[in-house]
């Protein structure tokens, strides 16, 4: 009867293998939460500035994001292009509450180049609700 110890031993260990486990799904949670948090710089398909202040930018991820400027970047609303880099280091990703330079080409020397914060990631709800000259 040496052996009904080491039977019983595994009986219990097999079935908590079948028990279901929430560390992986908070674990995938966690990933998707994070990548919503952050964004390449590489990756940024669209952008439209509501005003001088507000600017989003879409991703290649179909995530559109906030980011606000400090001192109005003048043209932003109008620019056909722009530049965006982080302040920071020499990463090209950038996060919720980094901040970053915004460099509009043209017009003025000085007068488009501005700082501003990825205030947030906008849910499709927040983004429909959008102005359609403000979506990118």
């Amino acid at each position: 009867m040496r052996f009904a110890p080491i039977i019983l031993a595994g009986v219990v260990l097999s079935t908590a293998a079948c028990a279901p486990s929430t560390q992986g799904a908070g674990a995938t949670n966690d990933r998707a939460e994070a990548a919503a948090r952050c964004f390449r710089i590489d990756d940024i398909r669209n952008f439209r500035a509501a005003n001088m202040t507000d600017l989003y930018v879409r991703t290649s991820r179909d995530k559109v994001y906030q980011i606000t400027t400090t001192g109005g970047c003048w043209d932003m609303d109008n620019a056909l292009a722009l530049s965006i880099t982080p302040t920071l280091g020499g990463s090209s990703n950038v996060c919720l509450n980094d901040v970053v330079n915004v460099v509009v080409p043209g017009g003025m020397p000085g007068s488009g180049r501005c700082r501003g914060t990825v205030m947030k990631s906008l849910t499709a709800e927040e983004i429909a609700a959008l102005p359609s000259r403000s979506r990118p």
